[in-house]
């Protein structure tokens, strides 16, 4: 009985000890720099947040932020390193929903999303607009449906790739409106864009940002928008919600994640470091001019919706018979 009091004794010992490192490791957070592993090449739009909010958290974590972008992979490549990277608080990853929600309905990954990270907080939300060629006879979200109806099986749509959110979207439209259209993948945004406006391509989903500057030089129109609010640099277009599509209620977003186990008072006191830093005018105003905001949530908001999204977007990639080709 005295050997079983010593040895209790011992085990509630170390686990106070364990406890009051643990404490101590996350009183001094961070101690050391801060690796952001952004899975695309520099000079895009997400690239480019990035830097911004780098430059901000600097400052107010008093720590060194390394920028690491690795792409590859659709997102794959850098997400798996963070995924599986010590958690410690010492890597964030910047990601967008394709390699987080969509892609594990469409392919098998080398680690779960739904287990291997931790959802931190919202940087931007992208929705997702409806564009047409400029010469199109569409000059409506109306007219768009009759014009599918007359011409149905002749139409096409583009998407930056298979699986995508792109994709997803036009394949979801294509089926609500039985247009009959085909799909034609492209490797990026700039060709998608190119041949839609040549008119090669008679509709496409695409990110607000690239939208607002092709729709301001005159060459697309936009007829619609995702999510449940309109945008304020667009304010004429309806959202798919008006117009009774609520399949399309689901928005884009920049967010950060963490690997799973990364203590959660770093978690919240990133979350809260980060929100600070989607308030400053610099952040808002670079937002606004791209038809971006943000969403103020925390840790349990965000975790919530990452899942209950993935959960969507399965749906949807379920009922079309979406897959990575």
């Amino acid at each position: 009985m005295k050997i079983l009091r010593v040895l209790l004794a011992g085990l509630t010992t170390g686990l106070l000890l364990s406890g009051a490192a643990a404490a101590q490791g996350t009183a001094d957070y961070p101690s050391r720099s801060i690796r952001m592993v952004v899975p695309f090449p520099p000079g895009g739009a997400i690239d480019t947040l990035a830097r911004k909010v780098a430059d901000d958290l600097r400052k107010r974590l008093n720590a060194t932020i390394i920028v690491d972008n690795k792409p590859g992979a659709g997102t794959i490549l850098g997400t798996d390193v963070v995924a599986k990277s010590p958690p410690d608080g010492y890597t964030l990853l910047l990601n967008a929903p394709g390699g987080i929600e969509q892609l594990p309905w469409m392919q098998k990954l080398p680690y779960d999303p739904m287990k291997d990270l931790q959802p931190v907080s919202i940087a931007a939300l992208v929705p997702v607009a409806l564009i047409v060629p400029s010469t199109s006879p569409a000059k409506s979200f109306a007219e768009f449906v009759e014009f599918s109806r007359a011409n149905r099986g002749k139409m096409s749509f583009a998407s930056l790739g298979n699986g995508s959110t792109a994709h997803i979207f036009g394949e979801t439209l294509n089926a609500k409106l039985n247009a009959g259209a085909v799909h034609v993948a492209y490797k990026g945004d700039a060709p998608a864009m190119l041949d839609l406006v040549g008119g090669q391509i008679h509709y496409m989903f695409n990110n607000v940002a690239s939208s607002i500057a092709f729709q301001d030089r005159g060459s697309v129109r936009v007829l619609a928008v995702t999510g449940r609010q309109r945008i304020p640099a667009l304010a004429n277009a309806p959202t798919f919600s008006e117009l009774g599509m609520t399949e399309f209620d689901l928005l884009g977003w920049f967010a950060f994640f963490m690997p799973a186990g990364t203590p959660r008072p770093i978690v919240e006191r990133l979350n809260a470091a980060l929100r600070e830093t989607y308030k400053t005018k610099e952040y808002t105003d670079y937002l606004t001019s791209a038809g971006l905001s943000t969403s103020d949530v925390g840790v349990a908001q965000f975790t919530r919706q990452v899942r209950d999204e993935h959960e969507k977007w399965g749906r949807l990639v379920k009922s079309h018979n979406i897959r990575i080709e």
